[in-house]
């Protein structure tokens, strides 16, 4: 397969687990997720395997509300793994406590028994460099 054909499905990928994120749909997050997964959440300890991510998901979206956007800074695909990373931001709804949140997401992906994409390691955290301001509506 042409790199410019993984890229396009590792980028797929993301675009799945943004969807499922913008309308809590926990069973499709939880499908782009390898069955060894591991989420690093910034504000969490690490959790290992789907049976430890879904219910940090599951309450995180009820207390959630708004949407979430990203944007690639770059990747990297070398045989069955590739790695995409960027900024996120979590933009909160008009009305909702709180303020807007950002920073930086690395997620590796290795390719699942039947060949497809999946999510193997999930990293985010909130560096100085990363701010709701990079998220222009103009520019989304």
């Amino acid at each position: 397969m042409e790199a410019i054909d993984e890229l396009s499905e590792v980028r797929e990928v993301m675009n799945t687990w943004l969807a499922a994120f913008e309308t809590h749909d926990l069973d499709a997050l939880m499908r782009v997720y390898h069955a060894e997964c591991v989420y690093a959440n910034a504000q969490s300890p690490l959790m290992q395997g789907v049976s430890e991510i879904r219910p940090w998901f599951a309450t995180a979206f009820e207390m959630l509300d708004g949407s979430m956007m990203f944007q690639e800074e770059g990747h990297v695909i070398t045989g069955e793994i590739a790695i995409l990373y960027g900024k996120y931001c979590l933009k909160k709804s008009k009305g909702s406590a709180g303020t807007d949140d950002a920073g930086r997401v690395a997620l590796v992906m290795k390719k699942d028994p039947n060949g497809a994409w999946r999510i193997v390691f999930d990293m985010d955290n909130t560096p100085p460099d990363a701010a709701p301001a990079d998220f222009n509506k103009s520019e989304i």
